[in-house]
C-alpha cells in the first residue's frame, strides 16, 4: 500500500505530533508491502531516517494550510497513493484520495479558550469538512475516541483506536555521572522535579509552581524544579508568575529539548510531573516511565489510561494536593521503587509497531471504502 503522510508537523521543532509523526511514518514503512511518502509544503531540516520504503517529497510553499488545500491533493494523486494519513488531522476539503484523519484530541471545540483564536478560525471550518469527509479516524486513546463519539455520533463506524508509541531509547539508565552532568547543565547543579511540554496555559504549570512553592516553603532543600519545552501561546503570564516567585531562583526554565536532550532530562529527574487540564494521550507520561522515573499526573481520564497504576495523581486544579502527591513521590521510599519497577513495564505496552498496525489497518480500510 502507497501511504500519503502530511508530514507539516515535522517542520520546526518537533512537539507531541511531530513525535507522533515521525515515530508512526518510521513503523508504517518498516512493515512488508507498505512504501510511505512524506509529503511537506517545505523542506525539512532534519528529516527522519528510515528505509527505502520511506521518502521524502517537499515544495517550497509559504503558507501550509494554502499548500494543504490547494497542492498536496494533486501532488499525493501524482505520486499514486492509495491513502492520505492526515497527521495533522485536517486534511484537503477537495479530492478523490481517501482520507485517514488522526485525532490527537478535542480540546480546540471542548476549550477554545487554550487555544490561539487565530488557530481556531483556521482550524474549525476544515474541521468540520474533515468530518464529513473522512473515511476513517484513527485517535491517539479510548478517551480520545470517546469525546469524538459524543460530539460527532456519525463517526462511530470510522473510528479505529492506535494509541502512541515509546521510542526504544527511552529505558532505564542508572548512571550517576550523566545524572550529574544534567543537573548542572539545567538545574544549577541541584536534584529537581520535572515538567516537560509545551508552556502554554493548557498545560496548568502555573499550579505545578504553586505547588513547588509550598514544597519549598517547608523545606527548601527539596529539588528545584525545571520547566523544559517550548514557548506556545500566553508564556507571558507564566513567565510572570516565575519571576514574582520568592523561589524563583529555584525554578529553571531549560527551553526546547530534543528528544536526546528530554532523555537526559528524564533519566535524571527525582519525580515527573504532568500537570495538564486536558490530553489526548500524555506522552510525556509514557516517556518518563519508560525512564523509570516516578510520575505524578493530573487524574484526567487520559493520563489515567496511559499510566495505569504505574503513577500517582492529583487534582490538576488542586495545589495542595498536588504538593503533597509530589512529596509523597519524593520522600516514600516504598512508593518511588514501586513506581520505578511499574513506569518500564507500562510504557512497554505501547509501541509505534503495535500503532502502525493499526492505523495501517484503517489506511486499508479506507482504501477498500467504506459504507457510511
Amino acid at each position: 500500500m502507497r501511504i500519503a503522510v502530511d508530514a507539516r508537523a515535522l517542520l520546526g521543532q518537533s512537539t507531541g505530533i511531530g513525535t507522533y509523526t515521525r515515530g508512526i511514518s518510521r513503523a508504517l514503512a518498516e512493515r512488508g508491502g507498505n512504501e510511505v511518502g512524506l509529503f511537506t509544503p517545505r523542506p525539512l531540516s532534519n528529516p527522519p531516517s528510515g528505509n527505502g520504503s520511506l521518502t521524502l517529497h517537499a515544495d517550497h510553499h509559504r503558507f501550509g494550510t494554502v499548500w494543504l488545500q490547494t497542492t498536496l491533493p494533486s501532488r499525493v494523486a501524482a505520486w499514486g497513493a492509495d491513502a492520505l494519513l492526515a497527521a495533522l488531522t485536517i486534511g484537503p476539503v477537495r479530492g478523490d484520495l481517501p482520507l485517514v484523519s488522526v485525532v490527537h484530541d478535542l480540546t480546540a471545540l471542548t476549550h477554545p479558550e487554550w487555544h490561539n483564536a487565530r488557530t481556531l478560525v483556521g482550524f474549525l471550518p476544515l474541521w468540520e469538512r474533515t468530518v464529513e469527509r473522512a473515511a476513517c479516524f484513527v485517535c491517539v486513546s479510548k478517551t480520545t475516541a470517546r469525546d469524538l463519539s459524543q460530539l460527532y455520533p456519525e463517526t462511530a463506524s470510522r473510528v479505529a483506536i492506535a494509541c502512541n508509541g515509546v521510542e526504544e531509547a527511552f529505558v532505564p539508565l542508572d548512571s550517576p555521572a550523566d545524572a550529574d552532568r544534567t543537573r548542572r547543565r539545567f538545574a544549577s547543579g541541584r536534584r529537581y522535579v520535572l515538567y516537560l511540554g509545551t508552556l502554554e496555559p493548557r498545560k496548568n504549570i502555573e499550579t505545578l509552581v504553586a505547588a513547588c512553592e509550598r514544597l519549598w516553603a517547608r523545606r527548601r532543600s527539596r529539588p528545584d524544579l525545571v520547566l523544559a519545552g517550548g514557548p506556545g501561546w500566553k508564556t507571558s503570564a507564566l513567565v510572570r508568575r516565575i519571576a514574582r516567585s520568592p523561589f524563583r531562583d529555584k525554578i529553571h526554565v531549560a527551553g526546547y529539548a530534543p528528544q536526546a536532550v528530554a532523555l537526559d532530562l528524564y533519566r535524571a529527574a527525582e519525580v515527573f510531573v504532568y500537570p495538564s487540564l486536558a490530553e489526548g494521550f500524555g506522552l510525556p507520561v509514557a516517556e518518563a516511565m519508560a525512564c523509570g522515573t516516578p510520575v505524578v499526573a493530573s487524574d484526567i481520564d487520559a493520563l489515567r489510561e496511559v499510566a495505569g497504576d504505574a503513577a500517582l495523581f492529583a487534582p490538576p486544579h488542586d495545589a495542595v494536593e498536588l504538593e503533597r502527591t509530589i512529596a509523597r513521590a519524593l520522600e516514600d521510599h516504598e512508593t518511588r521503587e514501586s513506581l520505578r519497577r511499574a513506569g518500564p513495564e507500562r510504557a512497554a505496552l505501547f509501541t509505534w509497531d503495535s500503532a502502525a498496525e493499526r492505523t495501517a489497518a484503517a489506511l486499508a480500510r479506507a482504501a477498500r471504502g467504506v459504507e457510511r
